[in-house]
């Protein structure tokens, strides 16, 4: 909710970001949320003053809904991953998260129902303290179980999820 200027941008994701537009000038980028609407512009101008490569934002509404007083963030994304598959046929994903909430699991799901569709899965860990302002207590991170169906690397930062990716065939380079 605070001016975008009063934002700081998590270390090397803007590089990595740039890395993948210029392995994969014809790739979509979109910037799947479960932050509101509300805040769109905020978000925009933040991914612009920090060289975040230009996408749509798909973000929810707030509010309360028949079901309940707010809306499932991992049901948004579920969904919103399903339509991006189904709109882009021809595109295989990146899908790069953090393990603030749910996105390990939200995107080893995508994985699973949409065989050969993801490339590869990023996850920044988060710190204790950005555990806590996501919702989590330290060390809860959510965290897909299993074996994952598609190469996933970990890190802290940008520059440490650059470096694992591009062990990963086709994701930091085009693919022979």
């Amino acid at each position: 909710m605070r001016h975008s200027s009063a934002r700081r941008p998590v270390p090397g994701m803007a590089d990595l970001y740039r890395t993948v537009r210029e392995a994969h000038p014809e790739a979509p980028f979109f910037y799947l949320s479960t932050g509101a609407w509300n805040t769109a512009g905020t978000l925009r101008a933040f991914l612009a003053q920090h060289g975040y490569p230009a996408g749509p934002l798909l973000l929810t509404d707030w509010g309360p809904t028949l079901t309940g007083w707010f809306r499932s963030g991992p049901a948004h994304k579920d969904a919103s991953l399903d339509l991006l598959m189904s709109w882009f046929p021809h595109v295989r994903w990146l899908l790069v998260g953090d393990d603030g909430q749910h996105d390990p699991d939200i995107y080893d799901r995508a994985a699973r129902r949409s065989p050969g569709r993801v490339r590869a899965v990023a996850i920044r860990e988060l710190t204790g303290g950005q555990q806590v302002l996501a919702g989590n207590a330290p060390g809860n991170g959510a965290s897909a179980e299993g074996e994952a169906p598609v190469p996933t690397v970990t890190g802290r930062d940008g520059t440490e999820l650059a470096r694992r990716l591009a062990e990963v065939p086709g994701v930091l380079r085009a693919a022979g």
